[in-house]
């Protein structure tokens, strides 16, 4: 069978809670030996609730690796460590800035051992300023980058964080995930491993980029619209009779028109104060006030039907329990069914991409510290291959 994509490049990971736990799970699924790395003292702990003692979050962001622990701070286990790292081709972390320096894996220590290496570290706030040295999360990067302040419901001043909160972590360890296939490449052409920086702040604040848009050329900060878009209208949900949500957009005047002869007012598309989409931005509240007692009028599957017939782009909210079992889903293989040792039978999201040549693949997380005398057997074997004396510190 083909192998991934990553087939062959081993990822030292030595990640902590889910943005780079994420990111490595991304990289193992398109076919790395990621060496998820845990300190001995450690629980599989995280965020709650647990199975079996084991956090939701550690099962769940820690799949498609092989597990390992060591004590960095006792010499024969950073010894074994730096055996791994000899052989590995990507070094990953999220913590702070210094925790790297006292556990003996900062870029200096590490690109002596292996100077082709591709080290990314991914932090809350950056490598400087005041906040640096502080630990950063999903809810206060929401709040410090202004994406809370924008949104929530209408009218409010303050805003709200997104309650789905893993969002900020996902994304940054998308961008780390990408940072470090770029790093890849840029080695396979200059022959040179290299460091990259990832924090939070500047991923979380590259989603903002319309939102800061809007504020530098008004002089207005955005305001919570609820489910309104800020750009289109009308872009939101409407509750229908039968007490169920259905989301609306019209994002041309086709789409408009069509929206107009759909609810049976085609006189709206002739009206002045909503000719254009930045007229009906502008006159927002009060094109809500007229399709809000319309769509309440008649039932979700109703306005479905005439939508669909005036090609005008909408969609009900879908309740994870019919997502989970849609068609559409399990036909594109999206859930899994994983057997795992500890939390018997899984279901996770899978690969988001599909290769037709070098296929992704998804398997279980590992127990803590599972692998570690298969992962050494291996890395001793890499280094005896490649005529790499073993270190002396290390157990054997």
């Amino acid at each position: 069978m083909p192998e991934g994509p990553l087939s062959g490049i081993r990822v030292f990971d030595l990640t902590i809670a889910m943005v780079g736990p994420w990111c490595a799970m991304q990289l193992g699924a398109m076919g790395a030996d990621v060496v998820h790395v845990e300190a001995k003292e450690a629980v599989r702990g995280g965020v709650p609730p647990s199975i079996n003692g084991t956090s939701i979050g550690y099962i769940t962001w820690n799949m498609n690796k092989r597990g390992i622990q060591f004590d960095l701070k006792s010499q024969d286990d950073r010894a074994d460590a730096y055996e791994v790292l000899k052989t590995s081709d990507v070094f990953l972390m999220n913590m702070r800035p210094d925790v790297a320096a006292r556990l003996g894996v900062d870029y200096e220590s590490v690109s002596k051992i292996n100077p082709g290496i591709v080290y990314v570290a991914v932090t809350g706030w950056g490598q400087n300023g005041p906040m640096s040295s502080l630990p950063g999360a999903d809810g206060q990067i929401q709040h410090f980058t202004g994406f809370g302040s924008a949104n929530g419901v209408e009218g409010s001043e303050e805003g709200e964080i997104y309650r789905h909160f893993t969002q900020m972590d996902a994304t940054t360890g998308n961008y780390a995930c990408q940072a470090i296939l770029m790093g890849l490449l840029a080695r396979k052409k200059t022959g040179k491993g290299q460091r990259i920086d990832v924090s939070m702040l500047r991923a979380i604040s590259s989603l903002q980029t319309g939102r800061m848009t809007e504020y530098l050329a008004s002089g207005q900060a955005p305001k919570p619209l609820g489910s309104k878009a800020q750009s289109v209208a009308p872009s939101q949900a409407f509750m229908c009779h039968d007490q169920r949500y259905l989301g609306v957009e019209a994002t041309s005047e086709a789409e408009w028109r069509g929206l107009c002869t759909a609810i049976g007012k085609p006189e709206l598309a002739d009206d002045a104060r909503f000719a254009t989409n930045s007229d009906r931005v502008e006159h927002r509240s009060e094109l809500s006030a007229i399709l809000e007692p319309l769509f309440a009028a008649m039932p979700l599957d109703y306005w479905m039907l005439e939508l669909k017939k005036q090609d005008v782009p909408h969609g009900r909210p879908m309740r994870w329990d019919e997502i989970r079992n849609h068609q559409q889903v399990l036909d594109n293989q999206y859930l899994l069914d994983i057997e795992t040792k500890s939390w018997g039978t899984v279901r996770t999201g899978g690969p988001v991409w599909h290769f037709s040549e070098t296929p992704a693949r998804w398997f279980r997380t590992p127990e803590l510290g599972e692998q570690a005398e298969e992962i050494m057997r291996d890395v001793r074997a890499d280094l005896a291959k490649a005529g790499t004396p073993a270190a002396a510190g290390g157990k054997q």
